[in-house]
């Protein structure tokens, strides 16, 4: 397979190799028909004729040159103004059939003008071939012709700039499209992240701290607490795994029980209140987060002894509810949760805010005047959104 696929590879680079090739003996032939040109003709002045063309056709090699690898522009206005200057002189002075340079010279006029003045030097151009051939002696359908030949080649070539320019500025909006994806993708992730080993390693720490309390007095029970520890630990293991697969989406159902169990574990009182109704799997994700986030602040900062996690489904959207009646403060210093939306003092409630407005939904938290913390996450049901 390996020797297939390097045999393709080398046709491939062949193939390419050849088509470059051929195009460059093409190329070097259309270069060339200047020159061949002035020492096939027999007339006055042969000599300064053939000099000319030389000189033409070295600038015009020059110059494209220079459109393609160099990037000063008044080198190529030099050199064109050249061109343009030995065309003019051969048309005029020598005989009219030199007109035809100036195909050459409306094509790199639409190549080395500035972005947006191809077309206007494309004309230019073709009104001095007509003009030129003209004053050289040249018919009006023989000038017609020329002016013809230049503006069908000049706006052609403008075409083609366009093209390119149009395909780099593709290429490089493409790759910051990419290089946005990657860091929003690294952002979820970090949140994610966050949020999964935020909760579960507080209940880890707080059933540890049980179990140590314990251990003197009632050994079995401690025992029980550290199998939970071990289980807490398995289960968030196989979350980052998942998280890390990106395949992870969290369940109403299993949220409220692992709120259920860690809010019991750090001695608060819980009171789950959830209807018997099916969300939208991007609906539920939101609540299921919601839910997450509430029960890890009410562990780590509010103190209280009582929480009330309550799910609703109204009439357009579906809510969760976070109620407990601790202190409403500031979270204490280290901690990962927040009671601030824009984020300050953790990533919480910034994740889920930005979760909820992913689906249009909206976000309250704040002190309750009857004392406590509320967080409330509301999200319109598929339909509505």
């Amino acid at each position: 397979m390996r020797s297939f696929l390097a045999s393709d590879r080398w046709m491939l680079g062949r193939g390419a190799s050849r088509t470059r090739g051929a195009l460059s003996l093409v190329w070097l032939a259309f270069i060339l028909v200047p020159l061949v040109t002035a020492i096939t003709n027999q007339g006055r002045g042969h000599g300064y004729v053939i000099a000319a063309a030389a000189v033409f056709t070295a600038t015009y090699v020059g110059l494209v040159m220079v459109l393609f690898h160099d990037e000063r522009h008044a080198l190529r206005l030099v050199l064109f103004g050249l061109l343009l200057a030995v065309t003019i002189a051969l048309t005029v002075a020598d005989r009219p059939g030199w007109a035809f340079l100036f195909t050459y010279c409306s094509a790199c006029a639409a190549m080395a003008a500035p972005l947006g003045f191809g077309f206007p030097a494309v004309l230019g151009c073709t009104v001095l071939a007509v003009v030129c051939s003209l004053l050289g002696g040249a018919s009006n359908g023989a000038a017609i012709g020329y002016g013809a030949s230049a503006i069908g080649i000049g706006l052609l070539m403008v075409l083609m700039r366009d093209l390119r320019t149009r395909n780099k500025e593709l290429t490089e909006a493409r790759a910051a499209l990419a290089a946005t994806a990657v860091i929003r993708e690294r952002e979820r992730f970090a949140r994610d992240l966050h949020d999964l080993l935020g909760h579960t390693l507080s209940v880890i720490a707080l059933k540890a701290e049980l179990a140590g309390r314990l251990l003197p007095d009632s050994p079995q029970e401690a025992a029980g607490e550290v199998a939970e520890v071990e289980q807490v630990a398995r289960q968030a293991l196989g979350e980052v795994r998942q998280a890390v697969s990106g395949y992870r989406r969290p369940t109403l159902e299993g949220e409220l029980a692992g709120a259920r169990m860690a809010l019991s574990a750090a001695g608060i009182e819980a009171d789950v209140q959830r209807p018997p109704i099916a969300f939208d799997p991007d609906v539920e994700a939101v609540l299921a987060w919601a839910v997450r986030e509430g029960a890890t602040n009410v562990i780590r900062h509010s103190g209280a002894r009582h929480c009330c996690v309550r799910v609703s489904a109204r009439l357009g959207d579906a809510a969760v509810e976070v109620l407990d009646d601790g202190s409403a403060g500031a979270p204490v210093a280290g901690g990962g949760g927040t009671t601030d939306l824009n984020g300050n003092g953790g990533h919480g409630l910034a994740g889920l805010r930005e979760r909820a407005e992913a689906l249009r939904g909206r976000i309250e938290a704040g002190g309750r005047p009857e004392g406590g913390f509320r967080l409330a996450v509301s999200v319109p049901v598929l339909g509505d959104r």
